[in-house]
């Protein structure tokens, strides 16, 4: 059996304004960071033996965080392209609630140059089945995005779409088992800062 456990990065300042975020390279802010630590000190409790990002910045610093709580030199980082985060096409940079309605309904003539749920669900799965096969029987953490996580998913369980929210620096749990995926768990962030508390 091989486990992959895809992990969303920590909060941006888009993330926080509500800004539709996709392969602009926009960084953690201090929540992130922070939220980035938290997650690898939750999954510093289990043992994992490889850890591949997204190559945007806010997923390959998260990805140094657990990396180093996990005893995994961030040298070692696998960066795939395959778990980039969606491309948004007219959305990118938009606030959330003016257009998010035509992106959940993967409307391409009202977002143009969005990139459709089917081409996301396949380059995704295309991602974890190379996992699969490059390191069987191995414990994988895939540092990603919200729109790769919810790809991931739709493609290995049509009970989940892209409607289902993702928490920033949450874990999904995915095994590989008798050549096909199983959802273990999602979306699993109790561990998770919201919000700075300042005094």
């Amino acid at each position: 059996m091989t486990e992959l456990c895809l992990v969303r990065h920590g909060q941006t300042d888009w993330n926080f304004q509500e800004i539709i975020q996709g392969r602009e390279d926009i960084p953690l802010n201090a929540l992130g960071h922070r939220q980035a630590e938290e997650s690898a000190a939750f999954l510093s409790q289990e043992n994992w033996d490889v850890i591949v990002a997204s190559p945007l910045t806010r997923a390959i610093d998260t990805a140094h965080y657990i990396a180093e709580a996990c005893g995994i030199s961030p040298g070692e980082i696998i960066q795939d392209e395959r778990f980039i985060e969606r491309e948004f096409g007219h959305a990118s940079g938009k606030p959330v609630p003016g257009i998010y309605e035509a992106v959940q309904a993967d409307d391409q003539e009202r977002v143009p140059g969005l990139e459709s749920e089917d081409e996301m669900r396949a380059r995704v799965l295309e991602g974890m089945e190379h996992l699969v096969e490059a390191h069987q029987g191995k414990r994988i953490i895939v540092v990603c995005h919200s729109h790769a996580i919810k790809a991931a998913l739709s493609a290995v369980d049509d009970t989940y779409t892209f409607r289902h929210a993702m928490r920033n620096a949450c874990s999904n749990y995915i095994e590989h088992r008798e050549d096909q995926f199983v959802v273990k768990a999602v979306n699993i962030a109790d561990h998770i800062t919201n919000e700075i508390v300042t005094k």
